[in-house]
């Protein structure tokens, strides 16, 4: 399901990345990668959960695009699954400061308030997305779900004392 909708998603990002970063390659005799080959590396990479190297390269890739906010919100991700919480939260902010309606940076985001025990954090980005998502959106329904699942202890990345009597 995950890999899906990052797939998903990852997809549209790509196109448009592969857009913008059309007029960026004409007329370049570089042979560095265009950010849209770095950007299509980083999602293999966070499908096959190289968090690490997916890292790497969105850092480069923010650092030439850093105006894209599905590549902060990939950074994001790829740190948030190393245990990188606070980098993480900063480059989710950076998403949502470029793009406030970020469907992925908001769902994310709130996955990660739960993990750090913010549930006023979480339910502040469903209401979000409540408010932005039409009848059927995967990130509003996820992360409800998510919340859903810390308020019956059945968290996975709840640490045993914080489950504990829920």
């Amino acid at each position: 399901m995950m890999i899906r909708r990052i797939s998903l998603f990852a997809s549209t990002a790509v196109v448009v990345a592969g857009l913008s970063a059309g007029a960026f390659a004409a007329g370049s005799t570089s042979s560095e990668p265009s950010p849209s080959d770095e950007y299509k590396k980083a999602v293999k990479a966070i499908e096959a959960k190289d968090f690490a190297g997916a890292e790497k390269l969105l850092t480069d890739y923010v650092k030439k695009k850093d105006k894209d906010a599905g590549g902060w919100n990939y950074l994001a991700y790829a740190q948030r699954n190393q245990g990188k919480n606070d980098e993480a939260m900063k480059n989710y902010n950076m998403a949502l400061t470029i793009d406030p309606n970020h469907k992925g940076a908001l769902e994310y985001q709130g996955e990660l308030f739960l993990k750090l025990g913010n549930m006023d954090g979480a339910k502040a980005n469903l209401e979000k997305l409540q408010k932005i998502c039409g009848p059927t959106c995967e990130e509003r329904d996820m992360l409800q779900a998510a919340i859903e699942r810390v308020k019956d202890g059945k968290a996975a990345w709840l640490a045993p004392e914080k489950s504990k009597g829920r």
